[in-house]
């Protein structure tokens, strides 16, 4: 690890071995961001102590080229999880050396072939013996050995002299890194292939299915992230149509048949939503502001909400405020989109000099458990946050008051507003005090 951490959040570059790379920072419990440097191309990989999240198949990972260059981060960008799959990290890692070309495996154990390993001692009970010969478990095994070995579940031990010449004298008998057992592997994987083909038609839809139905938005079905690609669209779109077209759901449960229909007209509609470029760019924009959008129903509906929110903008701006707080109230009902929320108490704080004592009471309250809703999904506005410490303030609640006001000039030293407010609940609290 002391050998990474000068990379570490700075513009240095680091030629490592994926694999190794990320077992490194695993064992140290590193949290933030890889940056993989393909080229002109780059992409990232989330770490944190117990998972990794990526959008990356596994046979990508597993081979990359060792010209690959990364750069390691602690920081992570808001949002940057959206559309990624999350891993348990040493399951992520074996996937990684599962997919990793075995000439590449066994050229980093070949010279450790004629010693030992052992696992460590919290895995023992589950292992077996403490010294395991690496020669004789490699051919069956070297994905696991090197699984266990680079993740530092186990350790090498040095064979004695007369070990090393015994293993030696079986290592050059044997053909374990010749072309022949390169051959005869791949003989074995053609046949797990087959076994795997050999599940029922059904079986392989349903998998399909499961492993789809739940894309986050319109782009994401395609393998896009937030703008049309005719090229990576259309690829993804032939890859559903292969799998669950009408003529493969002949002879399979109703149940099931009826889901492939639904979610390839479904997969069609969203493929044709997105071939406008207007439309995509309207998406993106809608998602931007109401989130996921996944059919062309949810757009038509999202795109209605927005018309209704500009309209509530502007009813706000010409002084219609009860208008506007309804409008605004109705879109966050059907949206839940927080934003809404936030206007809607905005415009009902502008008839605020008008309640009575008894309306206060109630209206404070209601936008003050508001507030506090929409700060646990986003950040508050200035605006809402005075409005909410002048709130606090008239419920004498004065430590939430001060700590409202404290966060707005942490990030604005200078606000005249919130530190002459600071300065009157000090004043007034200290005052009612003595």
């Amino acid at each position: 690890m002391d050998l990474i951490t000068p990379y570490i959040n700075s513009d240095k570059k680091l030629h490592i071995r994926f694999e190794k790379l990320f077992a490194l920072l695993a064992s140290c419990g590193f949290s933030g961001k890889i940056e993989v440097l393909n080229g002109s191309e780059s992409f990232p990989i989330i770490v944190s102590k117990d998972s990794v999240w990526t959008d990356k198949p596994m046979n990508l990972l597993g081979n990359m080229p060792k010209t690959i260059l990364f750069k390691v981060e602690n920081a992570v960008e808001d949002g940057l999880k959206k559309g990624m799959k999350e891993f348990d990290t040493y399951e992520f890692l074996f996937s990684v050396i599962l997919n990793m070309p075995r000439e590449r495996v066994l050229e980093v154990l070949k010279p450790y072939a004629a010693e030992f390993f052992s696992i460590k001692p919290d895995l023992q009970p589950f292992i077996g013996s403490s010294r395991n010969e690496i020669f004789s478990n490699l051919r069956k095994s070297y994905r696991t050995i090197y699984f266990l070995l680079i993740s530092q579940f186990a350790v090498i031990l040095p064979a004695t002299p007369e070990e090393k010449a015994r293993i030696t004298e079986k290592l050059d008998k044997s053909d374990i890194f010749s072309e022949k057992a390169k051959a005869d592997e791949a003989a074995e994987m053609a046949n797990e292939v087959k076994k795997e083909q050999a599940m029922s038609e059904e079986d392989e839809i349903r998998t399909f299915l499961n492993a789809n139905e739940h894309y986050a938005d319109v782009f994401q079905l395609f393998g896009l992230k937030d703008k049309f690609d005719e090229r990576v669209a259309r690829r993804e779109y032939i890859k559903i149509m292969q799998k669950i077209h009408p003529d493969k759901l002949v002879g399979i449960s109703p149940n099931t048949a009826l889901r492939a229909k639904e979610f390839l007209q479904l997969a069609g509609e969203c493929y044709e939503l997105i071939r406008d470029t207007e439309i995509a760019d309207d998406i993106g924009r809608l998602m931007q502001k109401y989130g996921p959008i996944r059919s062309k129903a949810e757009y038509l509906k999202i795109k209605e909400y927005d018309s209704a929110m500009m309209k509530a903008t502007a009813l706000a701006k010409i002084g219609s405020y009860d208008a506007a707080a309804k409008v605004f109230d109705y879109i966050y009902k059907e949206t839940k989109n927080p934003a809404a929320l936030e206007q809607k108490n905005l415009a009902l704080w502008k008839l605020a000099p008008k309640w009575n004592k008894f309306e206060k009471a109630d209206k404070y309250k209601e936008i003050r458990d508001d507030f506090t809703k929409i700060s646990m999904v986003k950040e508050l506005s200035f605006e809402s946050m005075y409005i909410l410490a002048e709130i606090y303030e008239y419920f004498e609640d004065v430590p939430d008051a001060l700590k409202i006001l404290d966060k707005i000039l942490k990030v604005r030293p200078d606000d005249f507003k919130a530190a002459g407010m600071k300065k009157r609940i000090v004043f007034y609290s200290r005052l009612n005090k003595n």
